[in-house]
């Protein structure tokens, strides 16, 4: 019964179905390469994604890896009959989307199927407990035998300074009518409690740290679709654990926890010997000193890689032990990021650094990075630098090679062709995915000049173009600025408009690696 519940509220508030780039299954195997796990290759691999939605975040995936088999299951007949019509629409043949309960996933695949990588994001903590234990079982069950597993879920301690705004929402909507899900009161409540809190002037300390957090959180809310907003505090499930609860739950089912996505703590990033000293004593184990991580950064949400727990003994957590395997693995920027240029200026990594943000968007090989930073550390200064820069260092699989757009040479994949004219000319609440499985932000204008970048175009043919359809319409180009429009009516500003918009769109076909030598 609560399922169809769930399912009703999926289908009244369907989410814009995206791409996440740390569910992508190179980052996947390159974790668990790291780790000391030999997962299987994800150009020829079988994937899995519960709670695939509209699958936004496998459609792109399974056009990256044509050899990859993806099968993406939901509960919402709603998203997945919308999925469907894209993946028919883009002709798209290695992808599946089928109408299921995670509940049946064993007794459907087990025997027929195994996967190598199995996805299940925004799904664990929104769910009843049965339904989580199943989630576990059909990794346990269905994962190949050095498979990998991303669960991604809400934590303690962090959603504990939020649950009172979600049990706020959820009070004021059944006040208003009767509906603990109801949208609109719930977010009336928020407005209401903000507007309080612009009269509101607390005399205690505790009062005004509680009203400073609760206000970052609103406005936060606020500043997400309305789909989000429903899902995450009005849903009728949305249970947090603690890391070490997470684990323990794997444990009980037969798997065993590898690596967070994003997250890596290490006690020589702490601030003296002391601290770090008592730190090493008192939480001398891989998995406790994650939850101690937890509590110091009072975490909210983790992404959780995880695999059979046979796998166990050959897991490696040690910097020294992965410097084996990080030789196998390719490093690269996912984007420019002045942060590191400037944390590093001056010191031994300087070049490093430099060589990382030079070559963006391509990757260095070990042998590129043992050039420019010969000391032995290099596992430790990969998550260094991802902490200095919010994980905007990654690894991957394959090496990554910056290719400009030059009419003749280069062109936009000729993969992405289909993938992007099916959103360019249908309505959808489908992102569309960049290789490396990030989201590319492209309307409808967006999406036609990019598939201008054909090898047939110059960019001054693509200037003309847009200079052509905006006179054609009679449109007159605006900027914003101080949070209004204002319209460029001289031929000069109309001109840089223009040329600036072919940069801008070119530039992102180049940092997403969109483009092909042909």
């Amino acid at each position: 019964m609560i399922n169809k519940d769930i399912k009703s509220t999926y289908d009244e508030h369907t989410y814009d179905s995206y791409s996440y780039g740390q569910t992508w299954i190179d980052y996947l195997y390159a974790v668990a390469r790291l780790h000391g796990l030999a997962a299987s290759d994800p150009y020829s691999s079988n994937i899995l994604e519960i709670g695939c939605a509209m699958g936004g975040n496998i459609i792109g995936q399974a056009i990256n890896h044509p050899n990859s088999n993806f099968i993406g299951i939901d509960l919402s007949s709603e998203q997945i009959a919308i999925g469907k019509r894209a993946i028919d629409g883009i002709g798209c043949t290695n992808i599946k989307l089928i109408e299921m309960d995670i509940c049946n996933l064993v007794s459907e695949f087990k025997g027929k199927i195994e996967f190598d990588y199995i996805i299940c994001h925004g799904i664990y903590s929104w769910v009843p407990d049965f339904v989580r234990s199943a989630i576990l079982d059909s990794c346990k069950e269905l994962l190949s035998k050095n498979g990998v597993a991303f669960i991604s879920y809400n934590c303690y301690p962090g959603w504990k300074y939020v649950e009172p705004l979600r049990d706020f929402m959820r009070f004021s909507a059944v006040k208003s009518s009767g509906n603990v899900a109801d949208l609109e009161p719930g977010l009336n409540a928020i407005k209401f409690q903000k507007a309080f809190y612009a009269k509101y002037m607390p005399n205690e300390s505790s009062a005004t740290h509680i009203k400073s957090l609760n206000l970052e959180y609103i406005n936060h809310i606020q500043s997400y679709p309305k789909s989000y907003v429903a899902h995450e505090y009005m849903e009728i499930c949305n249970q947090p654990f603690y890391f070490l609860d997470f684990v323990a739950d794997a444990n009980d089912h037969g798997l065993c926890y590898i690596a967070d996505a994003t997250y890596h703590f290490d006690p020589s990033f702490l601030p003296d010997g002391a601290i770090s000293q008592y730190f090493k004593l008192s939480f001398d184990d891989y998995i406790s000193a994650n939850q101690a991580y937890d509590f110091l950064y009072s975490i909210r949400f983790r992404s959780s890689i995880i695999t059979k727990a046979q796998n166990q003994n050959t897991l490696i957590t040690s910097d020294e032990h992965k410097a084996e395997f990080i030789k196998d693995l390719h490093f690269k920027l996912t984007k420019p990021t002045p942060q590191l240029i400037n944390s590093a200026k001056n010191t031994y990594i300087e070049p490093l650094a430099k060589a990382l943000n030079d070559l963006f968007p391509a990757t260095l090989s070990y042998d590129d990075v043992k050039a420019v930073y010969p000391k032995d550390d290099i596992v430790f200064r990969y998550y260094d630098i991802r902490t200095v820069t919010n994980n905007a260092l990654t690894i991957t699989y394959k090496p990554c090679k910056k290719l400009l757009y030059i009419p003749g040479k280069t062109r936009l994949k000729s993969a992405y062709i289909p993938y992007l004219k099916y959103f360019l000319e249908n309505d959808c609440a489908i992102g569309v995915a960049t290789p490396l499985n990030d989201r590319l932000n492209a309307d409808k204008h967006t999406l036609e000049l990019a598939l201008m970048f054909d090898g047939n175009h110059t960019t001054k043919d693509i200037y003309n173009h847009i200079k052509a359809k905006f006179e054609q319409e009679k449109l007159i180009p605006t900027i914003q600025k101080d949070g209004k429009n204002i319209p460029l009516q001289s031929p000069k500003e109309q001109s840089q408009y223009f040329k600036d918009a072919v940069e801008t769109i070119k530039l992102s076909l180049i940092n997403g690696l969109m483009l092909e030598e042909y």
